[in-house]
């Protein structure tokens, strides 16, 4: 348990790095209750009043298909920092080159395990900026098998 009585979560998706941000784990106790047994839960399992505090840090991105595109149907006021921009209601495709190239790739991964994967980010971009948070990636599904929206979890540090 942390000071803060929120106990850390190991991912369990074969090999994924343990939470160390409390409330990144606190989104994934939230995500692995709502599924309630299930391989993920549903988006009408997720009541934002629930995790209010969370909200500023979570991005809800749907995925479409035929093309497979994602769209930032909601990103909260503290990844607008993080990001630099305002995503709500844009497509993956249409963000700078190099946001797009990893987001896609992290994406596709969640879509392709249906587990969550946890990232932290420590890097430099030559002549941009330097990159540091710590990113949680949720699925959701109406049938438990097919992933249509990602929640996310964003953190600086």
């Amino acid at each position: 348990m942390t000071p803060a009585g929120v106990p850390f979560s190991p991912i369990l998706d074969g090999g994924g790095e343990a939470i160390d941000h409390p409330h990144l784990a606190r989104l994934y106790n939230y995500w692995d209750d709502k599924r309630a047994g299930r391989a993920m839960p549903t988006r009408n399992d997720i009541d934002p009043m629930e995790i209010r505090s969370l909200l500023p840090h979570i991005a809800l991105i749907d995925v479409e298909e035929n093309p497979q595109r994602y769209r930032y149907r909601l990103v909260g006021t503290g990844l607008i920092t993080v990001l630099g921009q305002e995503l709500t209601g844009k497509y993956l495709d249409q963000t700078p080159m190099l946001f797009r190239r990893f987001a896609g790739n992290a994406y596709g991964e969640v879509l392709a395990k249906k587990t969550p994967t946890y990232t932290v980010f420590d890097t430099y971009i030559p002549m941009i900026r330097s990159v540091r948070y710590k990113r949680l990636l949720l699925p959701l599904s109406p049938d438990g098998e097919k992933v249509n929206m990602v929640a996310a979890g964003f953190f600086p540090f």
